[in-house]
């Protein structure tokens, strides 16, 4: 079959075209040109010059076309912009989601249909027909499962998507891009956001929406323990960067954007057993109220039981078997049954 490759120039998504190339199908390469700033390309990984670079030099060593998409337009409209004005908003956001959906498997699925081809990317997660529906799994190297991310998925895009190292741990897909000599065998991964290539989130808001007005850190009761520069700057269960002194540990547990105070406590008053789901997602249903599930609220979180209620109205909430520390506005919770995604949403 006609297969279009997302090549983010590593060696995961190079390693799934060479599979499909083996394979016997029509392989195409694109790499998709997502986000500079003020002219200048920022991305640490995927839309770099070096990156797109790395893509071509695959493609040439396979065999295979290769396009460069621009989508830094809509790249910043559904993922750049709503990041900022999260943080800003005293969430913390996780913007791979949004770049998956959106993008990803919106923008560049949508160009593969109109090629009459499906879509192969790099990510580890899996897809399978079970009776007649697909169903998403976690990747067999469960330390580098993606399923996390991949929460937005449902019916209609897992038919046409391929992830071609999902059933693979690292080492094998290295050796993949070995057997091939792809240049990016070798190539370190990137851990940070792609657009915030040195990891510092504040300074990246700030660049974007300019200076931030700073305000109050008080305790539970209101007591103004010390100041900060901007909400922007902490996240809920945070406790590195505080500097209120003294011999007590304080943790953040929640931010109030309106009147810009971040409030902080002890350790076990930022734990919950319940919270809301934002704009819920569900690959084929949600779960019954009665299903005992694993909720992950983070893409390291190991997961916790719990159970999902619907409303009557739709309203979407996860009552946890027991209090989970760090529950984070503006992060993803996403739902398990075992090794298959269920669905998720974003936490409120």
């Amino acid at each position: 079959m006609r297969v279009v490759v997302a090549m983010s120039g590593g060696v995961d998504s190079s390693a799934a075209a060479a599979l499909l190339k083996e394979q016997g199908h029509e392989v195409i390469g694109i790499t998709l040109r997502v986000w500079s700033y003020e002219g200048k390309a920022q991305c640490g990984s995927c839309c770099s010059p070096d990156d797109i670079d790395d893509a071509r030099a695959v493609a040439e060593t396979l065999g295979i076309p290769f396009y460069v998409a621009n989508a830094e337009d809509l790249f910043k409209d559904r993922v750049v912009s709503p990041f900022v004005q999260s943080y800003l908003g005293g969430k913390t956001p996780i913007p791979c989601v949004a770049c998956n959906r959106d993008v990803k498997f919106n923008f560049l699925l949508k160009r593969a249909r109109a090629l009459g081809a499906r879509l192969a990317t790099g990510h580890y997660a899996r897809v399978e027909q079970q009776d007649g529906r697909f169903v998403l799994r976690r990747a067999v190297d469960s330390a580098k499962d993606q399923s996390y991310f991949l929460f937005t998925l449902g019916q209609q895009e897992l038919s046409d998507v391929l992830f071609p190292v999902g059933g693979m741990t690292k080492s094998e897909v290295r050796a993949v891009a070995e057997r091939h000599a792809l240049p990016t065998s070798h190539k370190p991964e990137s851990m940070e956001i792609c657009f915030v290539p040195d990891g510092d989130y504040a300074g990246f808001v700030e660049k974007v929406a300019g200076p931030q007005p700073g305000g109050e850190i008080v305790d539970t009761e209101g007591q103004v323990l010390g100041t900060h520069a901007g909400v922007h700057r902490f996240t809920v269960g945070q406790r590195r960067g505080l500097n209120l002194g003294g011999g007590e540990a304080r943790y953040v547990q929640r931010i109030e954007p309106e009147s810009r105070r971040v409030v902080v406590g002890p350790a076990d008053e930022t734990s919950r057993d319940s919270f809301g789901l934002l704009q819920p997602h569900w690959v084929d249903g949600p779960p019954p109220p009665e299903k005992s599930v694993l909720v992950r609220i983070r893409h390291r979180h190991p997961g916790a039981l719990g159970r999902v209620h619907v409303s009557p109205h739709g309203l979407v909430s996860i009552q946890l078997d027991a209090p989970a520390r760090a529950v984070t506005p503006g992060q993803a919770a996403v739902v398990y049954d075992g090794e298959h995604v269920l669905g998720g949403g974003w936490i409120v």
